[in-house]
């Protein structure tokens, strides 16, 4: 639920502000398993994928976004969560294990998942 609140209410903002433009969502199945690639230029790929994306779509972020402290760190956390980001922490081998595969359930799951 908090996802397609974020994605309905995020989505359009994100178009404004970034002045985002999705080009192939066609080519995009709306049923089973897929993976979305993006070449990262920057923090916001990731981020505006998941918003603008013709379906729902998680993706790995840093385990500092879930971690942060105060008022800054709780935005944060709240906001990957709700666009279905999944943490890892880098630099450790099998935390970044675990976290691809968390993806690979969401495949298995029939869901989209973007790297």
């Amino acid at each position: 639920m908090l996802k397609s609140v974020s994605r309905a209410t995020l989505g359009p903002l994100a178009r404004v502000l970034f002045r985002a433009r999705v080009e192939g969502s066609k080519n995009v199945p709306m049923e089973g398993p897929v993976i979305l690639a993006s070449n990262h230029l920057s923090f916001i790929d990731s981020v505006v994928i998941t918003l603008l994306a013709p379906r729902t779509v998680s993706f790995l972020a840093k385990d500092t976004y879930f971690t942060g402290k105060g008022v800054k760190g709780a935005i944060s956390r709240v906001f990957f969560q709700s666009i279905g980001a999944i943490p890892v922490k880098r630099g450790v081998g099998q935390a970044a294990q675990d976290a691809l595969n968390s993806g690979l359930e969401l495949l298995e799951d029939q869901k989209a998942f973007a790297i």
